[in-house]
Order: structure tokens, then sequence, then C-alpha cells
């Protein structure tokens, strides 16, 4: 029954200013800005009825990808905003640029890069304020001609956490090789260790029973910490970040890590546990 009224009602509403014109030409009855004056303008009314007389725009999901800022007052008209959300898509960038990516708060994006099939980082632009979705600006600029493909799932995907400590830095590219590396426990020992691991869920990583030497020469070391995390020490759980200085961020396994790079030479790691 009311769903009959709402539809007498949106009816009588469309029928009254169908043909009426306003004063700088937009056509009164277009509810939903499409141009037209139609059915589907009479399903906007019924969600602005139900939603006790708001506009309803903030009901409406909006999906941009572009080099243009997005913002709460511009999200719905730039960079090809539309809201037909893709599950999967390809785009190739225009200009060398960063991208903004605008997508409903309830999907899960992630972008490979479609040559390298590398994962492409991003970093979420938590100030925007944008209600009901999430917006993302990649970390570098794209090439241009450069393709991307773009999915979007409504489930989170499998997240990874990577542990590293040793002499080469880490990137999101050689992280799956690094953390394989193999190092002697000592300098006369036999027994080799494992530089680093990848776990499906948090974990830490004690580099006092887990010690690596190198054999080559004294020299700076780095740490790969997952988010979250940090470095400390393996007798007293003290941080020792100050002995350390951040190289910035990798996106891999689908969150944030931090490398840190040690203030001193060594040849040994032996002091440090991440967790």
């Amino acid at each position: 029954m009311k769903t009959k009224i709402f539809f007498l009602l949106a009816a009588l509403l469309l029928s009254v200013c169908a043909f009426a014109q306003s004063g700088n030409g937009t056509l009164k009855g277009d509810v939903n800005n499409d141009g037209t004056v139609d059915v589907a303008d009479i399903n906007a009314i019924i969600d602005i009825m139900k939603n006790g007389g708001g506009t309803g725009e903030e009901t409406k999901c909006y999906f941009s990808i572009g080099t243009t800022e997005v913002t709460a007052s511009n999200y719905t008209t730039v960079n090809g905003a539309t809201t037909t959300i893709p599950t999967t898509m390809e785009y190739s960038a225009t200009v060398r640029n960063y991208y903004y990516i605008l997508i409903p708060s309830t999907k899960t994006l992630t972008i490979i890069g479609k040559a390298t099939n590398a994962l492409i980082e991003i970093t979420e632009q938590t100030s925007a304020g944008i209600s009901g979705h999430k917006l993302y600006k990649t970390n570098g600029a794209l090439s241009v001609g450069g393709t991307i493909v773009i999915t979007l799932s409504d489930e989170a995907p499998a997240s990874n956490y990577y542990y590293y400590a040793g002499w080469t830095l880490p990137t999101a590219d050689n992280v799956e090789e690094i953390i394989t590396e193999t190092y002697p426990a000592s300098d006369d020992s036999s027994v080799m260790n494992t530089a680093g691991k990848k776990t499906t869920s948090a974990s830490s990583m004690n580099y006092s029973t887990n010690t690596l030497y190198n054999a080559n020469a004294k020299a700076t070391f780095y740490v790969l910490v997952p988010n979250g995390q940090t470095i400390v020490d393996p007798e007293d759980n003290s941080s020792y970040l100050p002995y350390f200085t951040s190289q910035g961020t990798i996106t891999v396994g689908n969150q944030t890590h931090t490398i840190y790079k040690s203030y001193s030479t060594s040849r040994y790691i032996n002091a440090i546990k991440i967790q």
C-alpha cells in the first residue's frame, strides 16, 4: 500500500512540472539530473521521501579516476564520476601525473600494472571527508600510456606481513626475494639464518636468536616493519627506533610497511626484534 502511495505522489509531482523550465534552462522534474524526465525520476523521488525529505545524494555511490583532486564538493562531477561501479577495468594514463581514485567505502581497491603485473602503491586520502566513499592517490606518477588494472571487491584481499633485516634495501619489487636471503649466524658458523619471512597474520622476528653476519664488510642495514609494529630491544622491549632513520614506506601484501635504516654500520644483526 505504501509503495502505491509513493508512486502516486511521485507521478503527481512529475505531471505538474515535467514540462516546466526553470529560469536557467534546467528541466524541472529531472530529479536525478540526467537530462530526461522519466521513471528514473519517480524512483529518485521515492528515495527522497524514504529519506525524510533528504536529497538522496548521500545514498549514491560514485567511482572516478583522474588527475583532478577530489573533494567533498566536487566528487560527483570530476574525473568522469559515475554511479556505475566497475568490478574490474583497465585504465591508461593520459598524462604523467598522480591519479586520484574514488570508490564506495564498502569496496576494496587493488591496482596492478598491466605490463609488470606489480602492485601499484596507493595512499588513502583520509582528509577528503567524502561521505560513503574512500579516496586514494597513487604514490607515484603514472606514465603516459601506461595501463593499470583496477579491481574493486566487496571483501578485503588477504593481507601479508613481511619481516626483514639485512643489507639490501627493500622495495615492493624485491621483497619476496630478499626475505629468503641467508647469512651465517656468525663469522665462524656454518649455520645459515634467513633474513626474513612472510606471514598471514601479525607476528614477530627476533634477531637475537636469528643472528645474521655480513662476511663482506661493515655496512648500514635495513629493517622492514609491518604497519602497527616497531623495532625493540629483545631483552626489555624498549624502543630501538632512535638508532634508525625512516626511509619511507612501501605497500606490499595489501598493507603499508615502513623501511628503517641503521645509523651505524655493522657486520652483525643480532640485537633487535620486530614486533
